[in-house]
């Protein structure tokens, strides 16, 4: 199975174009940074709480905006978290568990699904905090020059961008 990139230049790039400037796009991708810790955390309450309608509605939003920010292997891992959650009727949480409160397993036993799903949050983390990274660094590169258009980001492989002609004096 080909492992989807991090971040995906064209999807930067077409947002860049949509929105018209430099500072739109800048301003777009600082908000989805700042809200990437929330989402993962709330995920992560709903987790702990057993909270599978929070569950769900936390991962639709972070599957939704990482679309859209281009955050290209985030929001196929959290529409394979979707997938899984969609194909189980219940939490599968140990018998007494009670929605809004702490998951306590029966001593000595560990619930394979959410055993799974906490296992799944430490490789979520660990991708958000690589997709923060990346989006740092391409705002940095974007970010220098305000109020320009959006020039697709190149990578080694590409061609140097056209110079354009001087506008005429």
């Amino acid at each position: 199975m080909p492992t989807a990139p991090v971040l995906d230049d064209d999807v930067l790039h077409r947002l860049g174009e949509q929105l018209g400037s430099s500072d739109a796009l800048c301003g777009f991708l600082r908000r989805y940074l700042a809200l990437l810790e929330q989402r993962i955390a709330r995920l992560e309450r709903a987790l702990d709480c057993a909270d599978q309608d929070d569950w769900k509605d936390a991962v639709l939003s972070l599957k939704t905006s990482s679309v859209m920010a281009g955050a290209q292997a985030l929001a196929e891992q959290a529409a394979d978290l979707e997938q899984e959650s969609a194909g189980c009727p219940s939490w599968l949480a140990p018998a007494g568990a009670v929605e809004g409160q702490a998951l306590a397993p029966a001593p000595g036993k560990r619930d394979p699904a959410l055993t799974r799903r906490a296992e799944r949050m430490a490789c979520l983390r660990r991708l958000a905090a690589e997709t923060a990274r990346q989006l740092r660094a391409f705002l940095r590169r974007v970010g220098g020059a305000p109020g320009t258009a959006i020039a697709a980001p190149c990578t080694a492989t590409d061609a140097p961008p056209a110079r354009r002609p001087a506008p005429p004096s």
